[in-house]
């Protein structure tokens, strides 16, 4: 019945990690791992013309703005728009609209005929008014200079984090190395086993213990804007300053607000994953890109959940990713036809109850270095699941009772244990036990009903 050793413990829920008080670093929100503020336009990366464009293009959106408010749009400090507001002045592109007498910085500023005739010519290009981008060759030197091989993962730190986490030391052995290498990694089994849940614990792991990292608004590629910052995959962390400062002159400390301070970003896909999710989206009426997944997990874990079960052919996905996973290092296609490469720096795992060997073919599971068995629960280490969850909705039970279920129910009919089911019964004899207004205790006739129908076999 527990022949195999190898499980990820309980199913969905069970996973409770407590996050670590904060040290003295994650109390100034580890801005260490900030991009530091340009001191000049030349150390934004943007040309004067570009930045000159982009006031422009706000004005234009919003009407009328201070120099001030020009500079918290833009997230950059405004003594290096200072002088492009006088280039625009000069140019009759723009004109003041009153203020407070104390210069660029206060006094309002709007577009003139000439400029907004300006204007709609830049927003036949673009239409993007958000912060000023970071341009690719900055954004790969920060993402290859802060990907997980940055990071230390220990026995004992892990152990720690995942001391509420039943895995048996076998598993726990290999997955570690895994998550320390910032590698691919393959995780297989029967249904029920706990792969998603296991997948996921590393997804959490990285996100509460690895760290934080800095996810740009925008990207610049030759003159395309691509928008990767989304608050769906990136968790800030505290308040960056950018629009919601007071202040238009950032101090150093605070780095550069073009970039947002995050949490290790995750990424998990299911059977919605297409490969057209893997390319840049370019959005005919804004006229700029929204990065694919892979960009937005940078940094961070990408989970393909039940992989085989995509709409996209697996072989069809893996040719996609045999020279991302080998050489770390991805090849997007702006509409123009223009090709261009970015880094592929994240922890790709997938997890599937498919043999990895009808999936893929030996020559792309050589380019996944941690592949995973992960099989039935011992019935000791199902016991402990079934406890947890127990004492997660404060019932009480009788080991005798169990004992007698699992002689019962998976003994006697050979059936093979699964980590996801002491959550599933537990659930439904917590609705049973509601409905009926009963206290919370498991008794041998509860239990022994519950799993009757839970374990019927449904006929065609």
């Amino acid at each position: 019945m527990n022949g195999n050793a190898h499980t990820a413990a309980e199913a969905e829920g069970v996973l409770s990690m407590r996050r670590n008080d904060m040290d003295a670093a994650d109390a100034n929100h580890d801005l260490r791992n900030m991009p530091s503020m340009p001191e000049s336009l030349e150390d934004t990366g943007l040309s004067d013309s570009f930045v000159k464009d982009l006031i422009v293009k706000h004005l234009y959106r919003y009407g009328t703005l201070s120099g001030r408010e020009i500079a918290r749009k833009l997230c950059l400090p405004f003594l290096l728009i200072d002088p492009l507001l006088d280039e625009l002045l000069q140019r009759v592109y723009v004109e003041k609209r009153g203020g407070q007498g104390l210069g660029n910085s206060t006094d309002k500023f709007a577009l003139t005929d000439q400029g907004r005739k300006n204007a709609r010519d830049l927003v036949e290009l673009d239409t993007y008014t958000g912060p000023a981008p970071i341009p690719l060759p900055q954004y790969e030197t920060y993402v290859r200079g802060h990907g997980l091989h940055t990071i230390s993962v220990t026995e004992k730190k892990l152990r720690e984090a995942w001391r509420n986490f039943i895995l048996d030391d076998e598993m726990f052995s290999q997955i570690g190395p895994a998550i320390q290498s910032g590698k691919s990694c393959f995780i297989y089994g029967p249904p029920g086993t706990g792969k998603s849940t296991l997948a996921k614990a590393v997804a959490r792991y990285l996100d509460e213990h690895g760290g934080h990292v800095a996810i740009p608004h925008a990207l610049l590629v030759g003159g395309s804007l691509i928008r990767i910052y989304d608050p769906v995959f990136h968790q800030r962390v505290g308040e960056n300053r950018g629009e919601q400062e007071a202040s238009f002159l950032f101090p150093e400390s605070q780095g550069d607000q073009r970039w947002v301070l995050c949490q290790r970003p995750t990424v998990i896909v299911g059977g919605e994953l297409t490969l057209d999710m893997l390319d840049l989206r370019y959005n005919v009426t804004t006229k700029y890109y929204e990065a694919p997944l892979q960009v937005k997990a940078n940094g961070g874990v990408f989970v393909i959940d039940d992989f085989g079960r995509q709409l996209v052919k697996p072989k069809d996905l893996l040719n996609r990713w045999i020279v991302p996973l080998e050489e770390k290092i991805d090849f997007l296609t702006l509409h123009t036809g223009k090709k261009f490469s970015i880094p592929f720096e994240q922890l790709v795992v997938f997890a599937t109850n498919l043999n990895p060997t009808e999936l893929v073919d030996g020559a792309f599971l050589r380019r996944i270095r941690y592949k995973m068995y992960l099989g039935a629960p011992l019935e000791s280490t199902y016991k402990l699941i079934f406890d947890k969850e127990c004492k997660k909705k404060k019932f009480e039970y009788d080991i005798r009772d169990v004992d007698a279920f699992l002689k019962k129910y998976y003994i006697s009919q050979d059936r093979m244990l699964r980590a996801c089911d002491p959550r599933d019964l537990t659930d439904l004899i917590s609705d049973y036990c509601h409905f009926n207004d009963l206290p919370n205790r498991i008794t041998w006739e509860i239990l022994d009903s519950i799993a009757a129908s839970y374990f019927k076999e449904v006929k065609a």
